[in-house]
């Protein structure tokens, strides 16, 4: 944690030829909840790599069926069992991408402006996901239906010419600042955070001075 009682973390800067090893080798995060507190349940871990090209990310998730799996792509997929990834524009920590999926790869996206840490006075532009993005989603059992899963992972490539000023990627050493969630929607209901927004009453994910800071390595 930094000083602020955020969640610091290194993630690791690779060749892109090499980013997909590399991020199933990479350190498994647990996720919190949300609201402050311990670990999340039912569990989830969040790993990152990035590449000249692309910030990378996996979830993997237990999870308890049944789950909620209603929405299609561009609907409301925070509305079903999901994991969340939110980052930060560079030298702009207020304005953000969100980028949601379910099980099913459905996905969401929007831009966020957000100084305030409020619903009340953000902009939003729902239904923007970030050009280039690609999503990979897998469960077991294998070839069950996504509602029955037990388990479930997701993998997410971003691509930094979508996430920052001219497509510049982090420089050694830089920080960057986002966050990634997961809403547990089975027999049980969980909200959590990577670096947790300290909301509960109700959850609120969109908090961006509550974001982890991300430090590339050299």
């Amino acid at each position: 944690m930094t000083s602020g009682g955020v969640r610091r973390l290194v993630i690791a800067r690779v060749p892109e030829d090499r980013a997909r090893d590399a991020l199933a080798a990479a350190a498994r995060l647990p996720l919190l909840e949300a609201g402050g507190g311990g670990p999340a349940a039912p569990e989830t871990t969040v790993a990152f790599v990035a590449s000249e090209v692309a910030l990378h990310v996996l979830f993997e998730a237990a999870a308890e069926p049944p789950l909620r799996v209603a929405a299609g792509g561009g609907g409301p997929v925070y509305e079903d069992e999901c994991v969340e990834l939110f980052v930060a524009r560079a030298g702009d920590p207020a304005a953000y991408r969100e980028i949601v999926v379910n099980p099913a790869g459905a996905r969401y996206g929007a831009e966020v402006r957000n100084p305030d840490d409020s619903r009340a006075t953000w902009t939003l532009l729902p239904g923007r996901l970030p050009e280039g993005l690609s999503v990979a989603v897998t469960g077991e059992p294998a070839g069950a239906p996504p509602g029955t899963f037990r388990r479930w992972s997701c993998r997410l490539a971003v691509p930094w010419s979508s996430l920052s000023p001219g497509g510049r990627p982090p420089a050694p050493g830089e920080i960057r600042r986002l966050n990634a969630y997961r809403i547990a929607r089975g027999a049980t209901a969980s909200f959590q955070a990577l670096s947790p927004t300290l909301r509960a009453a109700p959850p609120d994910f969109h908090v961006p001075s509550r974001f982890a800071e991300a430090v590339f390595s050299a």
